[in-house]
Order: structure tokens, then C-alpha cells, then sequence
């Protein structure tokens, strides 16, 4: 069953209409809970060009659900078959996520994980299926692929793939596309609409959870490539993205300083950081001498 909601306007008007298809439900005597496909959830909000048909090419263990914000009909009803939900709703990302879990609290609410992503996102059903898997796995509260981008220019360096890593445990997961767990999201949600940008936002995730040490993590096993360049252009938001970033630090009382504390390698095993850093600065020393050693021939 796919479910398109036409969203013009109001939140009144959403939370109506998510009544009139319960009653739906209950006329065929199916629940909310009943046609649930997947214990994960993967929510967009999308424009004209989503890339989220990458998402579910093959065989996806999670639900799709889509908030377009763009204004073409035809683009709207071809969404709507991709999707198990897709509702029509003007706003930016995090206002729009924050409006839809409010009013599909219940429907939230039982998937086990959920991920945010920009609509610009390239990544495979398999890896998309694996970044749940890890997840899961490891009981992360917030976590995310590592980013490479289409110019070589990523927003965080702590986000670029590590080499030779399964994960890396961080106090830092971007709003670009982070991954959370159900209640971490119930829990968080509640500033998504104080950043129309977003900016901030991430900033406060690790402090609001209590800085775990093991359970926010960028995932290198899985790698996603961001297919726009970083934004440069802002005047779609009422308030400068900076603004809204020194807003939520100042109100939280923290600095934003992505650090890893710890890694996983490939092969199973916890990795010490300043190793691994050393390991690295060598790496990329071998690398320079080895393009100097290859022009002096």
C-alpha cells in the first residue's frame, strides 16, 4: 500500500488528513504497526532532482518515505510511486522532519532506526542496507557513511573515509545525512525546527546525548558521495546559517570540535586513534616521496 498525501498548507491540515488514513487502515482492519515492511525507516526531504531511486534499486530492508517540497505535479506523482508515503509540503529539511514526526509520532516511533539524508546523496541500496546493519550492530545512537564529494570538497575532514576502518567513534555525525536511532531522533527532534539550514544542529547532538564515547560513529565500511557542492548560496533562508549556529551553540554552552576517540578496523578490533594517526601522517609521507622520487626519474 502506498500512501500520498497532497500537503499544501497548514499542519492542521496534515494531521487531519494522517487521521483519514488511519481510518483507512482500520476499514481494511490493518494497522499502522501491520504494514510496516522494515524495522528502518529512511525519511527525505526531497526537491525536483532527488537522487532516492539509487536508494531503492535493489532490494531495500527499509521503508521510504518522502516530504517533496517542490512544486511539480508530475514530479509528485512519480515520487509517489517510489515511496510508501510521500506528502507535499513547502519548508527546509529539518523544520519539515521535525512537522512530519510530530504528526506521525506513532508511525515513527516503531522502526528502529532512521535516516536523514540530503536529497543530493548518492548511494547504493546495498551499502544503504549495510550502513543499518552496522548500526544495529555496534547499538549506535547517531551515526553516518564517510562523505566523498563530487569536487573533492567535503564540509567536515572527520567525515572523509577512513582508510583501512570499518568505523570510527566520534563526538560528531553532520546534517547532511545522519543515521539515528528511534529514541535518540524522539529525543533530538525538538530543536530541528530552531536551524532552517540545519547549521548547529550537529553540533549539539553529542553534547544533548552526554558525549558517549562508543556510540556516535562515522561509518567507513560505507561510503556515499555527496553529488552537489557544498552550499554557497543561502538567501533561501530567512536567517543566516551562521546566525543559526551561533544561536545553538550559545544556547547549549559548547564549541564545535569534531575529535575521533577510537576506530574499528576492517578485521574486527578496536584501533588507538594516535595510531592510527601515525599511520596515516606515514602513509601520506610514503605518498609525497614517492611522486618526488617518480618526477626527479
Amino acid at each position: 500500500m502506498n500512501i500520498v498525501i497532497s500537503q499544501q498548507a497548514t499542519e492542521n491540515s496534515l494531521s487531519s488528513r494522517a487521521s483519514g488514513i488511519k481510518r483507512v487502515f482500520q476499514q481494511f482492519g490493518t494497522g499502522w504497526k501491520d504494514i510496516m515492511r522494515n524495522k528502518n525507516l529512511v525519511l527525505a526531504a526531497v526537491g525536483d532532482h532527488s537522487r532516492h531511486k539509487e536508494w531503492i534499486r535493489r532490494n531495500p530492508q527499509f521503508d521510504l518515505i518522502l516530504i517533496y517540497y517542490g512544486s511539480s505535479d508530475a514530479v509528485f506523482s512519480d515520487y509517489a510511486k517510489d515511496a510508501w508515503m510521500c506528502i507535499r509540503q513547502k519548508g527546509q529539511k529539518f523544520p519539515l522532519i521535525k512537522s512530519f514526526i510530530i504528526h506521525h509520532h506513532e508511525r515513527v516511533s516503531q522502526y528502529h532506526y532512521v535516516w536523514l539524508p540530503d536529497d543530493d546523496i548518492s548511494i547504493s541500496t546495498d551499502d544503504l542496507n549495510s550502513l543499518f546493519t552496522i548500526a544495529k550492530d555496534h547499538r549506535l545512537l547517531i551515526c553516518q557513511p564517510a562523505v566523498l564529494a563530487s569536487d573533492g570538497h567535503v564540509s567536515h575532514e572527520i567525515t572523509r573515509p577512513g582508510k583501512g576502518l570499518k568505523l570510527r567513534f566520534t563526538n560528531f555525525v553532520e546534517v547532511m545525512m545522519p543515521l539515528f536511532d528511534v529514541q535518540s531522533l524522539l529525543f533530538l527532534q525538538d530543536d530541528f525546527d530552531l536551524s532552517e539550514s540545519g547549521w548547529g544542529l550537529d553540533a549539539s547532538w553529542s553534547h544533548r546525548l552526554n558525549y558517549p564515547k562508543d556510540k556516535i560513529a562515522v561509518i567507513d565500511a560505507v561510503v556515499a558521495r555527496h553529488t552537489k557542492p557544498v552550499g554557497s548560496d543561502y538567501s533561501r533562508f530567512k536567517i543566516k546559517p551562521m546566525d543559526e549556529l551561533t544561536a545553538i551553540l550559545q544556547k547549549y554552552g559548547v564549541r564545535s570540535t569534531p575529535d575521533t576517540y577510537s576506530c574499528i578496523g576492517l578485521k574486527g578490533g578496536l584501533v588507538n586513534r594516535f595510531f592510527y594517526a601515525k599511520y596515516i601522517f606515514e602513509e601520506r609521507r610514503r605518498k609525497i616521496k614517492s611522486r618526488r622520487q617518480s618526477r626527479s626519474v
